[in-house]
């Protein structure tokens, strides 16, 4: 996610418009589809430490070569790649998650996310700190060394505690591609409702930085001023939807959260850009409140709806996670491939108010969510 900070200057290096690299950053979506329909069924089969370490090390070594490359059609493969191993960490940690929460009765699920959003967080705060002071390439690979040996470290302090593979084949749930697909056709609900409660999420990570280097003509330092306000903002609701839930139930939380933090993201932004142009303070302060209130409002989404899928489907966790994943991978790469579209031919303001109304529609699934409170 360090990456995510210095966007600018990985499109200089590459040497491509907003429109291509747009496009160049989605492709990752490739090797998520790849990795959905098979690694569901692989972690239920040889557990979930092997898949783990598998995916970081590869990770590690493809982002290590990201930096240096000035190519976009190399970007493009290496992206397509590191997009396939992040997402099959991404379905092995979520099947232990999920499992986890089955077993302690715990929203093991939001604080996975906190968790992974802190970790963000602080990356976040170290690039403000280094990025006038370091290149692109020795900030990346300065971050990798140290993070993978604490990462290998922490696995094997974890490994008595991890999920181990079904041992008994014969008597496994039988889970076939078809299976995977089926929340594209039987269970549109949920995968929908997934895709429009994390765009802004996704889009963000793409565009934050960008948008606020170009658009309010923010320094390359103090573009990254949004997305720290962003993740702050996800990691406090994060943490905090599992006291919220005893409250109100989550259909509650769903339909403000989606109706507030897309409305706020799309007024904030668009009065920062007509703002811009008369004052700079006013401006950069709009976009940090938008992406604030966004990040806030969206924080608990992906979470709380792989939760619900989990609960409503009969194929083990992993697999779910491959089901909700394939979901996204898919409509997010098209949705992605538009707001790149938009933010050529326009701008990335107006490109950005695509997943903010997609937030906002998701206020209006009113079937999704339990309307009972969790204990």
């Amino acid at each position: 996610m360090a990456l995510g900070t210095r966007l600018p200057e990985l499109e200089k290096n590459l040497h491509v418009n907003n429109g291509t690299f747009g496009v160049l950053m989605s492709l990752g979506a490739i090797g998520g589809v790849i990795a959905f329909l098979f690694v569901g069924q692989l972690v239920h089969r040889v557990g979930v430490g092997p898949v783990i370490v598998v995916s970081i090390v590869m990770m590690y070594a493809l982002m290590a070569f990201i930096p240096h490359l000035h190519r976009p059609w190399i970007f493009g493969v290496v992206n397509i790649l590191c997009g396939g191993f992040w997402n099959a960490y991404n379905i092995a940690i979520h099947d232990q998650a999920l499992k986890r929460q089955l077993l302690s009765g715990e929203n093991a699920l939001p604080q996975l996310h906190g968790a992974w959003s802190t970790g963000t967080l602080l990356t976040t705060v170290l690039a403000i700190i280094i990025t006038a002071h370091t290149t692109l390439a020795w900030h990346i690979d300065g971050l990798l060394v140290p993070f993978f040996i604490l990462t290998m470290f922490s696995l094997s302090r974890l490994r008595p505690f991890l999920i181990k593979g079904s041992i008994d084949h014969e008597d496994e749930l039988t889970v076939k591609i078809s299976d995977i697909l089926s929340m594209l056709t039987h269970d549109r609900l949920i995968g929908l409702a997934y895709v429009c409660g994390v765009m802004v999420e996704f889009s963000t990570n793409d565009w934050v930085t960008l948008s606020s280097h170009q658009e309010i003509k923010a320094s390359t330092t103090l573009s990254i001023v949004p997305y720290l306000a962003f993740l702050s903002a996800m990691v406090v609701g994060r943490l905090g939807i599992h006291k919220v839930l005893r409250i109100k139930p989550e259909a509650f939380w769903i339909r403000l959260g989606s109706s507030v933090g897309g409305s706020s993201f799309i007024i904030f932004l668009l009065l920062a850009k007509f703002v811009a142009p008369h004052s700079f303070g006013w401006a950069f302060g709009l976009e940090i409140a938008g992406f604030a209130i966004a990040g806030l409002g969206g924080s608990f989404m992906a979470g709380v709806i792989t939760q619900i899928a989990s609960e409503r489907s009969t194929f083990p966790a992993g697999v779910v996670v491959a089901q909700l994943g394939l979901a996204i991978a898919v409509i997010t790469m098209i949705i992605k491939w538009i707001v790149s579209f938009v933010a050529q031919t326009t701008c990335i303001t107006y490109g950005l108010m695509i997943p903010g109304l997609m937030m906002i529609a998701l206020s209006q699934f009113k079937s999704l969510g339990s309307k009972e409170l969790r204990v």
